[in-house]
Formats: C-alpha cells, sequence, structure tokens
C-alpha cells in the first residue's frame, strides 16, 4: 500500500521548491558531464578511426574511396563521426546460425508450414 502525505506550500514556496530543484538538478548534470567528450560529435583521423575499428589505414581509405563507411572530408583530410562507425559497425553485423534458424522457423509457422 501507498502512503500519501500532504504538506500544504504557498504558492510562493511551491515556486521556489520548484526552481531549487531544477537548479539543482542542472548542477548536478554540469558537474558530471565536466570533462566527458560527447561521443555522437567526437571527430576522430584516419588515425584515430583506424585504431578505433582496429582496421589499417590503407583499408579505411578504401573504404571511403568507395563509400563503403560513412566520413567527412575537409580538404585534403577525412574524419570520422564515432557516432557513425558505431553505426556502421552495427549495421554490419552477420546474424548467427541460431539467429537464422529462428527466423526461418518464424517464418515458416507464419506461412502456415509447421
Amino acid at each position: 500500500m501507498t502512503e500519501t502525505i500532504l504538506i500544504a506550500f504557498s504558492k510562493h514556496e511551491f515556486k521556489e521548491l520548484i526552481k531549487g530543484t531544477i537548479q539543482e538538478a542542472m548542477s548536478e548534470q554540469t558537474n558530471s558531464s565536466k570533462g566527458k567528450t560527447f561521443q555522437s560529435h567526437e571527430y576522430l583521423s584516419i588515425d584515430e578511426a583506424s585504431s578505433y575499428l582496429q582496421l589499417p589505414k590503407n583499408t579505411l581509405y578504401n573504404y571511403c574511396h568507395n563509400n563503403i563507411i560513412p566520413y567527412h572530408k575537409r580538404g585534403k583530410r577525412n574524419y570520422f563521426l564515432k557516432a557513425d562507425l558505431d553505426i556502421w559497425m552495427a549495421s554490419n553485423r552477420k546474424k548467427s546460425a541460431r539467429e537464422i534458424q529462428e527466423e526461418t522457423l518464424t517464418k515458416l509457422k507464419k506461412g502456415g508450414v509447421q
């Protein structure tokens, strides 16, 4: 059973309570994000991307040339958004034999064959 507690606040006290709570939450968020890099906006050089993906630089250059991997070109240099690389890696995932088998059985059941 949930207990209900009623407390009386004036309109001004209620506004101050809400304001203080919001300021405290924003302060905590600011303090926790200091010194961190936001991955969604973190650009990697070709060397950093090579290390991050554990691929040779020549392979990355080849992927860029053939538009296999998402990248940004600035002058003569290629840059990679870390979030884009994560999505690209996840999109190239191959299904396991078990996943393929389960998917096949599901499709067969939907088709009426058991």
